[in-house]
């Protein structure tokens, strides 16, 4: 003999599933533990919830040379031996002097410049896998979530740190990935807006001082850098 379910019950068998499904996020639960890198801003910082996680995929999308490598130089600087740092399609050539200045080691520097965004997408889905890199920086404006999502796995599973830079002008659609941020100016400052986050909220115009006129130190210090003999970043076309 079958026992008719009450609709109340029904609704709370349902919402019990709903409880339990682990790829569903609940404000009441307090985030999980996990290892993060520090930006090195107080504000940022704590709206991050102590900075942003060592491995997965972080979407930045800003304009091109407002300081949006330079928000990261902490996470670039931070040590992992015979770790590198990939940079993959960079829409500019990237300085030695300046890489040097902010204290990353050239040595554990490889810039990829492959043909076309496919390329790229491959390149650092490799670079990911390999379980060699420290970060990947991929520079790509034709991603979909499909696309992220291989990279978000990728990352995860072999503690890397993947900084995807897209175009500010580019349809945004939802990732799957730890972290999506925007970057824009305003008064000469850079404006953080974070888009969505794992195990916290979307924070918006949080104001990270720049000084975009160099003093007469950073003036010295980069005729002295164009004086000495500066490895030669590793590139693979």
């Amino acid at each position: 003999m079958n026992i008719p379910i009450s609709p109340i019950e029904e609704v709370r068998s349902k919402a019990a599933l709903f409880d339990k499904h682990p790829h569903i996020w609940r404000a009441r639960e307090k985030p999980v533990s996990e290892n993060k890198f520090l930006l090195g801003n107080l504000i940022l910082d704590e709206a991050l919830h102590g900075g942003i996680a060592t491995s997965g995929v972080v979407r930045i999308a800003s304009l091109t040379g407002i300081g949006e490598i330079s928000l990261f130089k902490h996470v670039l600087t931070t040590h992992r031996t015979h770790k590198l740092r990939v940079f993959i399609k960079p829409p500019a050539q990237l300085q030695a002097p300046w890489l040097s200045s902010l204290g990353v080691d050239l040595e554990q520097v490889i810039v990829v410049l492959p043909k076309t965004d496919q390329e790229a997408l491959w390149a650092a889905e490799q670079c990911l896998k390999s379980a060699a890199c420290h970060c990947v920086l991929l520079w790509n404006n034709t991603m979909d979530a499909k696309a992220a999502r291989r990279l978000q796995v990728a990352a995860s599973h072999n503690d890397t740190l993947c900084l995807l830079f897209t175009s500010p002008n580019q349809q945004r659609a939802s990732f799957p990935i730890t972290l999506d941020l925007s970057l824009h100016l305003r008064d000469a400052q850079l404006v953080v807006n974070i888009i969505k986050q794992r195990h916290g909220w979307p924070v918006s115009d949080i104001v990270i001082p720049h000084s975009w006129t160099p003093n007469n130190r950073a003036i010295q210090s980069a005729m002295q850098n164009n004086k000495n003999t500066e490895p030669a970043l590793h590139s693979v076309i």
